[in-house]
């Protein structure tokens, strides 16, 4: 029967998938590491990442202003083109504060304050605004 020493405990075992795990994509090929030391290796990972990142594993990024309209225009104009069959010609006015699209200048019926004006979607800008 073959056996592998682990290179990261250095304890002599025998070669099969009991004790350690197939490089990754094979079946024929195992790890130089134990089952035992990567668990171990992998639940310190987790732990330094966690308190590198603090509470949640992960955070979400708050979009740039310029970024949000121009996604609230592509979709309005998404979705007049699907109700119309032809694209905006339009301005269309927007809410900063709850976000509000409309194609009228009149205020915001949420939160009642003043629309801005953000044009109408050119197709030919490049879509990494």
């Amino acid at each position: 029967m073959d056996k592998r020493t682990c290179i990261a405990c250095e304890i002599e075992y025998p070669l099969n998938e009991n004790y350690f795990g197939y490089a990754h994509g094979t079946h024929t090929r195992f790890l130089t590491k134990c089952r035992e030391c990567v668990k171990e290796y992998q639940r310190q990972y987790r732990e330094e990442k966690q308190e590198e990142l603090g509470d949640g594993m992960y955070t979400i990024k708050e979009e740039p202003l310029a970024t949000k309209k121009h996604r609230m225009l592509k979709a309005f104009n998404y979705i007049h083109l699907q109700a119309f069959g032809e694209q905006m010609t339009e301005n269309i006015y927007w809410c900063k504060k709850d976000e509000h699209v409309q194609m009228t200048t009149d205020l915001c019926p949420k939160c009642e304050k003043t629309m801005e004006k953000i044009g109408f979607v050119d197709y030919n800008e490049d879509d990494a605004k």
